[in-house]
């Protein structure tokens, strides 16, 4: 009796305390356009505890008190005081004022943002992830495409409808009912100091696709980081607002304060002071008073107005640690529309199961940073609501069912696999796949060069493959061929073993260096190349990768030139030249990571350098080899960006050769310029011919800088600005072994050339063209100013 009287008491004395314990939940909205509103503050009691939305505008709060009042306060809205009832609920519809952002004149040295700024900026090493020893954690990935209408008109009750106002109407009934295209992905994401890192994409769902290959990730919104100087925000560097001296750059204006608890939220407007000349970023900063640290972030540029790109992050303090919670980015491109509507994708990303202390290891991270697991367009529905943060709502179901029914129909998966093969520049057909890189070439020597290529796919052996090629150019009037064999001795090392045959043209005093990829869009210099040599090789080579970023090479060749070079040094030539080369090379790529989707590895952009080696062994008496000698040639490559003067890339190659070599295995000049070719080649020295020097010693400096539109801009003009400068030296100590007596001209005394590029004059949201104009100068500058000046169009991709 004592015991349930004592229970009894307890319970009595306790219905107070839990009477007392209240949640409210609900979502904001904007009043007049229903959309939901972010990071909105609300103060509980007066301030004696609080919280923001989401990025759904959702809110919950748990308090020990009875919750009397609800202050709801955003920027650019009129603030609002209410009573929550009895039901826990309380959707809030916010009006917004005339004013979005107050503008605020201050005196130097008494803005009241520009302390929190500096208290923010000064914290920022400590709010770093990537400072942390290491994490791990999992995401949930939706992207929607979908699009607005423009017109926001009634056509229903109109007669005689035009054909342009009946696919309106059209399109706005398909966006009733459902999205454009959606996409979801789950995925494992870990991370090891420094720089290691690896995601797993566990599952994958694409509308309209039964068995798609690729998956959406975050990886743009994941790593921007406003605590660094000059982050990456699709594509472009922008100045961060949090980066040292930002309020010399900067406007700040402290929009409004909430208290939360015993912390305190200062919201920050920021946005490019006018008469500052940078790339920067506009939006909101919520700096918490705990730490000092970003709490929530607006941001989208401030200057660049082809492409519409807002992103928001929350944050939420996980051990301590202010962490990623949810990403959002929008993206629009306002040049595009689509039957009235605008175009805009949805990109929203939710972090879980964050572990601070996961216990990773080095041997945890390989090569490859982004795959997909076998399994990954296969998993049952309870995996994906276990991982969803709400279901679907019916207009997401609605667009998987339409979509999915229509991709069966129309094989739309069939279409994904031919993108991927062009992409992988093949066609597979069965076990066979054509190669697309073969089926036309442009040279000033051979002109249009039509072929066709092949080779065995995975289908055929997945260790395995062989294959070969043949074309002809329309200028000299000759054919091309050959065929090759590989076999991969050892997967995980990329170990290999190949053997090839050709008989196709080569340059003269070329460089070939081992795992060097020529891109098609930033090296054009074949192009202007209108001599080249006829040759018969036979190779045999070992590839693999030795250590964690360097790829190893080891080949024997022999090869027969026939040259077609004249010049006015060199009259005659042998009518052939035998050589017999062994060499060894490496590519060494710190840093460097790779994804693997859409069936194929592919490399990620690295901010370190990139370093070619290779050494090369002239072998006479063996294979019918007639000369000896030692080649030594090395290459780097490496891009610096600041936060004032842009992006500086560089590049530095260089040659040695001890030994009598054949002219044609010498360096030639490196130049890329043709009297009939203006277009910028972005390889070479844009001033010089491409044979106008030979040497067996060279080195050279590629430098350019790219101050984008820091200074030149103006309301109709605002093209990115590029320096130039190129410098070469290179010397001929032996002669070439089959005509000693022959000279040739060399650059001994420097040559030297700067040129100023006006890229983007003429843009899109994806690419530009611009022009440029370099100059000729220093000891082999002609005599003429104006033959040392060439104009060039340049051509740019805006990713």
């Amino acid at each position: 009796m004592t015991r349930t009287w004592f229970l009894l008491l307890f319970c009595f004395l306790s219905m107070p305390l839990l009477a007392q314990v209240q949640a409210v939940r609900g979502t904001v909205r904007d009043a007049g356009t229903n959309e939901k509103l972010p990071f909105v503050s609300i103060a509980v009691n007066e301030g004696e505890t609080g919280t923001t939305t989401n990025l759904n505008g959702q809110y919950q709060i748990r308090h020990n008190r009875p919750v009397t009042s609800l202050r709801f306060s955003y920027v650019g809205y009129a603030p609002q005081l209410l009573t929550p009832d009895s039901t826990g609920v309380l959707d809030v519809y916010m009006q917004p004022v005339a004013a979005q952002l107050q503008e605020v004149i201050v005196r130097s040295g008494i803005n009241p943002a520009h302390r929190i700024i500096r208290l923010a900026t000064q914290n920022r090493e400590r709010h770093r992830i990537e400072n942390l020893d290491a994490y791990t954690y999992r995401t949930y990935n939706k992207f929607i495409l979908t699009a607005t209408d423009l017109k926001e008109q009634d056509l229903q009750d109109t007669l005689n409808l035009s054909s342009q106002d009946s696919a309106y109407l059209r399109m706005r009934s398909l966006l009733a009912k459902q999205h454009l295209f959606l996409m979801e992905s789950i995925t494992d994401y870990a991370y090891l100091k420094p720089d290691r890192t690896k995601e797993t994409i566990l599952a994958t769902r694409v509308s309209g696709l039964q068995q798609p290959s690729f998956g959406v990730v975050a990886a743009e919104a994941r790593d921007f980081s406003v605590y660094t100087n000059m982050p990456v925000f699709f594509g472009k560097r922008y100045l961060s607002p949090l980066s040292p001296g930002s309020t010399r750059k900067y406007d700040f204006i402290l929009q409004e304060t909430s208290m939360i608890g015993g912390d305190t939220v200062f919201i920050i407007s920021f946005k490019p002071q006018k008469g500052k000349n940078f790339e920067g970023l506009k939006g909101l900063l919520y700096i918490n008073s705990k730490g000092w640290a970003v709490q929530n972030l607006i941001a989208e540029s401030a200057t660049d107005d082809k492409r519409g790109i807002k992103l928001q992050q929350q944050f939420e303090q996980v051990n301590g640690q202010w962490f990623p919670k949810e990403l959002d980015v929008e993206l629009t491109v306002q040049q595009i529309s689509l039957k009235g509507h605008q175009p805009y994708g949805h990109i929203r990303t939710y972090i879980t199961n964050v572990n601070l202390n996961p216990g990773l290891q080095r041997r945890d991270f390989g090569a490859i940073a982004l795959l997909q697991t076998p399994t990954a367009n296969r998993q049952p529905e309870y995996v994906w609501q276990q991982n969803r943060p709400d279901t679907l709502s019916l207009m997401e179901q609605r667009t998987y069912q339409r979509l999915d029914s229509i991709g069966r129909a129309d094989n739309l998966d069939r279409t994904i696999r031919t993108m991927e093969y062009i992409l992988a520049k093949q066609i597979p057909i069965g076990p066979v796949s054509l190669d697309i890189n073969r089926l036309l070439k442009v040279s000033r020597f051979e002109g249009p060069r039509l072929g066709i290529g092949a080779h065995t796919n995975n289908r055929f052996s997945e260790r395995f493959s062989f294959g070969g090629y043949w074309g002809y150019g329309l200028r000299d009037k000759a054919q091309k061929y050959g065929a090759d064999a590989s076999l991969i001795l050892h997967q995980p090392s990329e170990l290999k073993v190949t053997v090839d045959y050709f008989e196709d043209v080569l340059e003269p005093g070329g460089r070939r260096l081992p795992f060097k990829q020529r891109s098609l869009l930033s090296d054009l210099r074949p192009a202007v190349l209108d001599q080249l040599d006829y040759t018969t090789h036979y190779g045999v080579s070992l590839s693999g990768r030795l250590f964690r970023y360097m790829q190893v090479q080891t080949q024997l060749r022999q090869e027969q030139r026939r040259p077609t070079f004249t010049s006015d040094s060199l009259v005659t030539v042998p009518g052939k030249i035998d050589v017999t080369e062994a060499t060894v090379g490496f590519r060494y790529a710190y840093g460097e990571q790779f994804t693997q989707l859409f069936g194929q590895t592919l490399p990620m952009a690295s901010a370190y350098p990139v370093l070619w080696f290779q050494y090369t062994r002239g072998l006479d008496g063996f294979l019918d080899g007639d000369y000896s000698y030692n080649k030594y040639d090395a290459r780097l490559e490496a891009s610096f960006r600041h936060r004032t003067t842009g992006e500086t890339k560089l590049i530095f190659a260089g040659g040695l050769i001890r030994g009598r070599a054949p002219f044609t295995n010498l360096y030639n000049g490196y130049g890329s310029y043709s009297p009939t070719y203006t277009v910028y080649a972005g390889e070479g020295f844009e001033t010089m011919r491409p044979y106008e020097f030979f040497s067996d010693r060279y080195a050279a400096l590629f430098l350019s800088q790219n101050f984008g539109k820091r200074l030149l801009r103006t309301g109709f003009f605002k093209p990115d600005l590029v320096l130039v400068t190129n410098i070469g030296f290179g010397d001929l100590k032996q002669q070439p072994a089959e005509q000693p007596q022959l000279t040739f001209n060399t650059m001994h005394k420097g040559f030297y050339e700067s040129g100023l590029m006006l890229n983007n004059i003429i843009s899109s949201p994806f690419s530009g063209i611009g022009v440029g104009a370099f100059y000729r100068y220093g000891p082999y500058a002609f005599e003429r100013a104006s033959d040392n000046l060439k104009f060039k169009l340049t051509l740019t991709l805006a990713f």
